[in-house]
């Protein structure tokens, strides 16, 4: 196998292009490496892209925030910009795996993946995140909720790379991402939840909540049984039952569906109470 290292994005596309089916990026290779040394990896040429300074960036305009595919999750964890403006997604950093990970892993390797237990995936689907990808040929913005087909795959071509990920930035908003797991470090989640709501007294006007590891990709809802303006916490807990109907985990090693619809509803419960305790106090 063998191994490129450009530092210019044209040069990372020119690979691309030359490589559609035989080659594959490496943006920090937390998974990446594992599948190498299983033998599992089925390209002949691999292109580390971590030497492309110009997709390292955190950066803020009126309404969003943008940020380069290699940025860390280490370093999304400690921007103020992501703590004061999107902190549903420093929460999702802050639970992947160990910190060795978190220096190496990064947020555009996180989305290329396409792993459906990925924890910044519920994260920036919540936020309503968009993908901006490059080719030779042409730049798009892509909803991230319409990027994903499966466990590994994506609408990516061949010859196409994420160049920045744009996620808005919550004004009114309130939000949170949790997530279950079999122990309380370096495991993948049996679901993770996020949550991007709007109060409205003691109750809510907008809920939307993205679902990690229940289905092939991330399952996003606005929940409209929960956007009512009082909510009392059996209130809130009747309210939050109606989720176990509207997805369809599978039963796998880790969980049953059932066991993993029901830690959706506590999940989920669990999180827009903190957010009703606070904004009560405020």
């Amino acid at each position: 196998m063998k191994m490129y290292s450009p530092t210019e994005i044209s040069e990372v596309l020119e690979f691309l292009q030359e490589h559609k089916e035989s080659g594959i990026l490496l943006a920090g290779g937390t998974d990446l490496i594992v599948k190498y040394k299983e033998q599992s990896l089925p390209y002949d040429f691999i292109c580390n892209i971590l030497k492309v300074e110009k997709l390292k960036y955190i950066k803020e305009d009126e309404d969003s925030l943008k940020i380069g595919p290699l940025v860390t999750h280490e370093e999304l964890m400690e921007s103020s910009l992501v703590q004061k403006h999107i902190p549903v997604l420093r929460d999702a950093c802050k639970t992947i795996g160990s910190p060795q990970i978190r220096n190496r892993g990064t947020i555009g390797g996180n989305i290329g993946t396409a792993s459906p237990a990925g924890d910044t995936l519920p994260a920036l689907t919540a936020l309503g995140a968009s993908l901006k990808t490059i080719s030779i040929e042409e730049e798009r913005i892509v909803p991230i909720k319409d990027f994903f087909r499966g466990p590994g795959k994506t609408i990516l071509k061949e010859n196409e790379m994420i160049k920045e990920i744009i996620v808005p930035k919550m004004k009114e908003e309130k939000g949170f991402y949790t997530k279950l797991g079999s122990r309380n470090a370096l495991a993948i989640s049996i679901t993770g939840v996020a949550a991007k709501v709007k109060c409205k007294g003691q109750g809510f006007e907008k809920v939307e909540v993205a679902f990690g590891s229940v289905g092939p990709t991330v399952i996003y809802k606005r929940v409209k049984e929960l956007e009512k303006s009082n909510f009392t916490k059996q209130k809130l807990w009747d309210a939050v039952q109606c989720i176990k109907e509207q997805i369809y985990p599978i039963t796998d090693v880790r969980a049953t569906a059932e066991y993993r619809k029901e830690m959706c509803a506590n999940l989920l419960y669990e999180g827009l109470n903190k957010i009703l305790d606070y904004n009560s106090i405020i």
